[in-house]
């Protein structure tokens, strides 16, 4: 078995992660939108409908195929929109005691649990549906509190394993989620055409289940502890990261993190981030299906397409992200303003564009994918810079993070329920669209005002007590200042 070995000698355990983290936050995806493709086909048609809006306005009286393999419910659209909700509540309660719990017992423990419970709560929807809605929303808010896990956990192991220029490739291993949409959307769409959707939940949680199996053996917290890590890798690793990250398990400086107005830029520019993704995976196959008319294997492509998009376009950005440090070209700090005019504005004004083209539903698709594709550049900007601002804190701050993002995410599908429970058409959706544009653009501009991507003095807890002195303060951010240059002076000589 030499061969074996000198194979695993010659593959990076950062990249064997980098996989792993990847294929987590896919099927953390999978299982919060596979009720986004399936509540289609479990619902019945409304009375007095011929079919969706577009379809009806061409007087067209054919309906796209939705098969009734299964029992369809008769939900209104509030009701959906509640259903549809019920996962992102669960993030606002666990998602900063998950960064905490990751970063006290190791995030690849934390990730194994949020992977398992939620993929067996998911094997129930089936049968729970059948009962009452309100029965499904209890099981959703479980699965999205058990769930909502998976990211705050992965950044804590993103702190203590990825070298300052490889951040940017790690932080894309997060675009797994968006590709977990497309996944969801395509994979499901085919099953509840074929089998019905209630297949679709069983499958899904079959391969979340096999994924378990392989994080299991496979994920380590640290590289001290990865039993098979070369030396070489081990030794490279903690060079590269230095003292940034400590390995003592400090309180998290709430205090000083709310009054650190680039922590709280942060926080609304990660809002922002969600809301478009979350307005586009909760409620993009209803638009689709039930506004631009496409049927449910097509619409459910087309719908899940604009996330492979992203997830190319990620790749991109944080190529040329990590090569603008690596070489010097830009300071971080211009890194995350001049993306944030790709990830926030650009995704901003192609919703804009979305709705004013109506029925023109490739118009519309095209408006979609480019959003996202854009939006790719996060990886650059809200999902990385709380690493620049307190890499101590990694998990936990991302956990703070995960509230906030979570909150776009019950909003929009009741939102979007109210506004069309009584008339489903383009113009109630428009002010979702408008209300989307402003929230993006707002992010920018703060940014651009208060944005860091300095390590906050808070940071380091015995730096915590000169807050209160500005000129403490000053000097200390000096000497951080000085470090993070001394430090990507050395860089760049060892490169």
């Amino acid at each position: 078995m030499a061969w074996l070995k000198r194979v695993n000698d010659r593959i990076p355990k950062r990249a064997v992660l980098g996989v792993l983290m990847f294929l987590a936050c896919m099927f953390s995806y999978v299982i919060r939108t596979n009720l986004s493709i399936a509540i289609v086909a479990m619902v019945s048609v409304k009375k007095g409908r011929k079919g969706p809006f577009c379809t009806d306005l061409l007087l067209n009286s054919t309906r796209p195929t939705i098969p009734d393999i299964d029992e369809r419910y008769p939900w209104s659209q509030q009701i959906q929109g509640v259903v549809l909700s019920a996962y992102f509540v669960g993030p606002l309660l666990s998602s900063v005691p998950s960064g905490m719990l990751a970063e006290k017992f190791g995030g690849a423990r934390v990730v194994a649990y949020a992977t398992l419970i939620p993929a067996l709560l998911n094997l129930l929807m089936p049968v729970v549906s059948g009962w009452h809605w309100s029965v499904v929303v209890i099981l959703r808010f479980l699965m999205g509190f058990s769930g909502s896990a998976v990211y705050p956990a992965l950044h804590a192991m993103i702190a203590r394993w990825a070298p300052p220029v490889e951040k940017g490739r790690f932080v894309w291993t997060m675009q797994g989620g968006p590709f977990g949409a497309f996944v969801t959307f395509t994979l499901c769409s085919l099953i509840i055409s074929a089998l019905g959707w209630k297949a679709a939940f069983y499958i899904t949680s079959g391969a979340m289940l096999a994924f378990w199996l392989l994080w299991v053996w496979l994920a380590y917290d640290t590289p001290d502890s990865h039993p098979t890590i070369t030396e070489s890798e081990r030794s490279y690793i903690r060079e590269q990261i230095g003292t940034s990250v400590s390995k003592q398990k400090l309180a998290l400086p709430i205090s000083a993190m709310a009054k650190s107005p680039p922590f709280l830029v942060l926080l609304w520019a990660h809002f922002a981030n969600m809301w478009g993704i979350y307005f586009l995976s909760s409620n993009g196959p209803k638009y689709t299906l039930e506004i631009l008319g496409l049927d449910m294997s097509s619409g459910g492509f087309l719908t899940g397409l604009p996330y492979i998009a992203r997830l190319g376009a990620g790749a991109l950005f944080a190529a040329f992200g990590d090569f603008f440090r690596k070489r010097n070209i830009l300071s971080v700090i211009w890194i995350r303003k001049l993306f944030m005019i790709f990830s926030h504005v650009g995704p901003g004004v192609s919703l804009l564009i979305m709705t004013y083209v109506e029925c023109n539903a490739f118009a519309a698709i095209a408006m979609m994918i480019l959003a996202l594709a854009l939006n790719g550049a996060a990886c650059q900007t809200s999902l990385q810079n709380h690493q620049d601002l307190a890499p101590n804190y990694a998990g936990s701050l991302y956990g703070v993070m995960n509230v906030f993002g979570s909150v776009p995410g019950f909003i929009i599908p009741a939102a979007v329920g109210a506004l069309t429970n009584h008339h489903n058409g383009v113009d109630e959706w428009r002010w979702m669209f408008w209300i989307s544009a402003v929230v993006f653009f707002s992010a920018t501009v703060l940014f651009w005002i208060f944005g860091s991507a300095s390590i906050q003095p808070w940071n380091d807890t015995s730096k915590i007590v000169s807050l209160n002195n500005p000129d403490e303060e000053k000097k200390i951010n000096e000497v951080n200042g000085k470090e993070i240059a001394q430090s990507d002076e050395e860089e760049n000589e060892r490169l």
